[in-house]
């Protein structure tokens, strides 16, 4: 959002909502995470301050996405994030996680709230795979300057199709792969176990 500080508020007064809610939004989700992990590690202080902290963000994603919904400027068709299911979910999902490690803070550990917000990792240490460095292999011979002087799209002649061949095209011949597709009511195949 450093960029469209400098811009012309006018135009981008609604990307700019967007994009403070969307990391206030997911800075929320990953408190919320963060949260649930303390609380499984036996943390349940550090797990009440993380949660309460996701809240907090959750709040003001919300208020950053009812001015977004109000500002006018620039974007794409009528977006409502604060309506959207990904948005609405997570509202309840840190309350119960709140909840949980009051609960359990109260009546198991007795843990002190921390004044400090707990570090959050940003590297993840678990679940990802080590990226195998890429190379660009070098360039061939036959790829010199002459080679793509003498390439030009005008020069090249492109397939004439008339419509006599359009109409000539066989069908494509389909394979059945089997399986029961009685019950599919949609154009995909797809369906939702």
């Amino acid at each position: 959002t450093g960029a469209l500080r400098e811009s012309n508020t006018e135009y981008v007064t609604k990307w700019r909502r967007y994009l403070q809610s969307k990391i206030k939004f997911y800075g929320a989700y990953a408190r919320s995470f963060q949260g649930e992990y303390l609380l499984t590690q036996d943390k349940c202080g550090e797990s009440i301050k993380t949660l309460q902290e996701a809240q907090k963000l959750y709040k003001e994603a919300q208020v950053l996405c009812k001015q977004y919904e109000n500002a006018s400027g620039n974007s794409v068709g009528e977006v409502r994030p604060a309506k959207h299911p990904f948005f609405q979910k997570l509202g309840p999902i840190i309350d119960l996680r709140l909840q949980k490690s009051e609960r359990e803070n109260g009546f198991i550990y007795y843990q002190k709230v921390p004044e400090e917000l707990p570090e959050l990792e940003l590297k993840a240490t678990f679940g990802l795979v080590a990226p195998i460095p890429f190379e660009v292999p070098p360039v061939h011979a036959i790829f010199t300057e002459e080679a793509y002087k003498d390439f030009t799209i005008q020069q090249t002649p492109g397939p004439k199709i008339t419509s006599q061949d359009k109409d000539d095209l066989p069908p494509a011949k389909e394979t059945d792969i089997g399986g029961d597709t009685k019950g599919i009511k949609n154009d995909s195949g797809c369906s939702i176990q």
